[in-house]
């Protein structure tokens, strides 16, 4: 396991190391970012904070962004008001998501999974006014929202994702996530039955199967990869208004973890 970069660095040093990477990897990227004339901060301040934020499992967007702006004003001296970070942060959805895929190694083997993503609870599921979501049954219950469908490296690193209704099948993005990658290992529990990845047999099946305890040893890493996104980064924690929230919220969360678990942030 990777140690958590808050054992080696002062809050100050942390906002300066996820700086200097995401200013670095940002470089390709300045000619076609968006800049109005009176813009204040940079896009890798914004990130950075955001980065930041959710490092340290900051459940609120906007309490976050009050404490950096009072308290560390001599490294971000020009940052605009809230509601316009929040519209930069928001619009960088598909950025965010070239963040996470920034870090990862050479892979061949793979691992694939899903996790519930309720955008609403309890009563509230009844007049939510959110139409791409549904309900639907998960591990946790019925829930109204959606599923977070991903493909980890061996590693447990977020390669691929995408976002089905909650009550859709696990097969439902197999295919379109595991494309491209024939001849490659590609581990899944038992609700893969019937595609090309490898997963353990049914009890009332026959023959031996290809499923090993290493197989099954190497899949608690994507269980331990979803199990940190809700735990430490509160994956579950807030709720959204619009899909396009929601899929920025999950890009900048699978962004933070992919920077934490890769070791870039460590030095």
């Amino acid at each position: 396991m990777t140690p958590h970069p808050r054992y080696h660095h002062t809050l100050e040093d942390l906002f300066l190391t996820v700086f200097v990477y995401i200013d670095d990897w940002l470089k390709p990227y300045h000619h076609i970012l968006p800049k109005q004339p009176t813009q204040k901060a940079s896009y890798s301040e914004v990130l950075t904070i955001a980065i930041v934020g959710e490092i340290l499992a900051q459940p609120y967007e906007s309490t976050w962004y009050w404490i950096v702006t009072q308290s560390y004003r001599d490294l971000f001296p020009e940052l605009p008001e809230y509601s316009r970070y929040h519209r930069i942060l928001r619009n960088a959805e598909k950025l965010l998501a070239e963040l996470a895929l920034s870090v990862l190694p050479e892979n061949r083997v793979h691992l694939i999974d899903s996790k519930p993503l309720p955008v609403a609870k309890g009563k509230r599921a009844s007049w939510a006014k959110f139409p791409e979501a549904v309900k639907g049954f998960s591990t946790m219950g019925m829930v109204f929202g959606f599923k977070l469908h991903a493909l980890t490296s061996a590693e447990g690193l977020f390669e691929r994702w995408g976002f089905a209704p909650a009550n859709h099948a696990d097969v439902t993005l197999a295919k379109e996530l595991t494309e491209g990658l024939e001849g490659e290992l590609i581990l899944g529990d038992k609700a893969y039955i019937g595609t090309s990845i490898v997963t353990p047999k049914r009890s009332n099946m026959s023959g031996e199967g290809s499923w090993t305890k290493e197989f099954s040893r190497a899949r608690l890493r994507i269980e331990a990869s979803f199990g940190s996104l809700v735990r430490s980064l509160l994956l579950h924690a807030a709720q959204v208004k619009t899909f396009l929230s929601l899929r920025t919220r999950v890009n900048l969360k699978i962004a933070a973890f992919n920077l934490l678990h890769s070791g870039v942030l460590l030095g």
